[in-house]
């Protein structure tokens, strides 16, 4: 297996995410998004596209067939941009295209497929994939305050009552049943990441850049905005350390297990800012 110090020399890793008017700064962006996919078929090796390629049944695959584009939708990942920016070139129109970019109906209406649970289409095998990602650290904040609180989507309380943010990252450490989403389920348990060759891994953290590249990847003008849509601000101030801080070392220690093999896979392996609260070097150093 490829190193991953090796593998990941330079990325981006956990920390404030970018605002919709900034530029990533060149010291976050020094691979790819198509590279990053080249390690990654590194690390998985070479997939031998078995004939029986499954899609789960979670609906995360979405086609331009016009522009032979196959995304992967990982939940909280900026799907709601993605699908809103593959409606706008599909369609050509860069504008507001609907009540949602969920919606299935609203997606096949402005050119974008669903695919369907079960075999992998043939026609499929040829188009230029892609996968976006971001910190599963990040990912799980984002989903607690985005599908935990005031919902019901985590039921570990005997009381029915909404889990604080310590349960709620206990009950994922633990694999309680109860408190099982796609929100928060690990990338490789939604997407079948080592099976299928992606052409590019893109990244929430680098977004803005990765953006670009597939754009002129793919030819597309300018003309077409993407936007960062749907972006949840949940307590004001509360950044990341704060969440990561207030987990107990155990509750900790049994997450970054669990996240351990998307860390891994997507090169969020080291932290290179060793400035940071010593529980953020410890995240990835161990």
């Amino acid at each position: 297996m490829v190193s991953l110090i090796q593998v990941w020399p330079w990325d981006v890793f956990i920390g404030q995410q970018p605002q919709p008017e900034s530029r990533e700064s060149d010291s976050l962006v020094r691979c790819s998004a198509e590279e990053r996919a080249n390690y990654l078929e590194e690390l998985c090796g070479a997939p031998d596209y078995p004939d029986e390629l499954i899609i789960p049944e979670s609906k995360h695959f979405f086609a331009d067939e016009k522009h032979r584009i196959i995304y992967c939708a990982l939940p909280k990942t900026g799907t709601f941009s993605w699908k809103t920016f593959l409606m706008k070139l599909a369609t050509g129109l860069d504008k507001n295209l609907g009540p949602s970019p969920h919606a299935e109906e609203n997606l096949i209406n402005h050119g974008i497929t669903t695919l369907k649970p079960g075999r992998f289409p043939d026609k499929y095998r040829s188009y230029y994939k892609f996968i976006e990602v971001r910190h599963p650290f990040t990912r799980l904040i984002s989903a607690y305050k985005d599908k935990v609180v005031n919902t019901t989507n985590c039921k570990g309380q005997a009381d029915g009552a909404n889990p604080t943010w310590v349960q709620f990252a206990k009950y994922v450490a633990n694999g309680n049943p109860s408190c099982v989403n796609r929100h928060w389920m690990p990338y490789n348990e939604l997407c079948p990441i080592c099976e299928m060759k992606f052409d590019a891994v893109t990244k929430l953290e680098t977004i803005y850049t990765d953006v670009d590249q597939f754009k002129k990847r793919h030819n597309f003008t300018d003309t077409y905005h993407f936007g960062r849509l749907n972006v949840v601000s949940g307590v004001p101030w509360k950044s990341t350390e704060d969440y990561l801080n207030e987990l107990p070392k155990k509750v900790f220690s049994k997450l970054r297990k669990r996240l351990s093999a998307d860390m891994k896979l997507f090169g969020y392996a080291k932290y290179h800012n060793q400035q940071r609260h010593p529980r953020m070097v410890a995240l990835l150093f161990t």
